[in-house]
């Protein structure tokens, strides 16, 4: 008896297990995608420095731990750019030409000495033709990846 009703007992669970079914739907369409984007051409600008002094500036920018470490992450380009940032608004000047920089750590933080020359930005104008060669030749000139330059583009 019990050997039956074992028996009735794992067909039923065969029939039962059968008949459960897992049903998988899936569904991906994808269409052409064709995004509405706005582009801007601006003619390029130049322009010329007026060193202010022909005599070289030395600053000492102090900087905190903080500053460096966390905020900059350590980047010496952050720390350089950053200095000549500082440097120019004591010397109420657009940059620092032919900049050398010497970071330390002083103290609690750290130093950057910047030495270089005082310039502002003059006679901003519109690129013409003859400017354009220029352009293109000092790209290709000082640029390491050179498959990344943009042409000139000419009228």
């Amino acid at each position: 008896m019990k050997r039956s009703l074992l028996l009735v007992f794992t067909i039923a669970m065969s029939l039962f297990c059968y008949a459960q079914k897992s049903e998988f739907r899936f569904q991906d369409t994808q269409a052409r995608l064709l995004d509405v984007t706005s582009n801007a051409y601006v003619k390029p600008l130049t322009v010329e420095l007026k060193v202010l002094t022909n005599k070289r500036v030395s600053e000492i920018i102090k900087l905190t731990r903080q500053e460096v470490e966390q905020d900059m992450k350590g980047d010496l380009n952050n720390i350089r750019s950053f200095a000549v940032y500082r440097a120019s608004q004591l010397h109420d000047c657009d940059v620092i030409v032919a900049a050398t920089f010497n970071v330390r750590t002083a103290g609690e933080g750290y130093e950057v000495n910047i030495i270089g020359y005082p310039a502002n930005f003059v006679n901003w104008q519109t690129a013409t033709q003859a400017d354009y060669e220029w352009i293109k030749m000092e790209k290709t000139v000082t640029t390491s990846e050179r498959d990344k330059i943009s042409a000139a583009v000419r009228k």
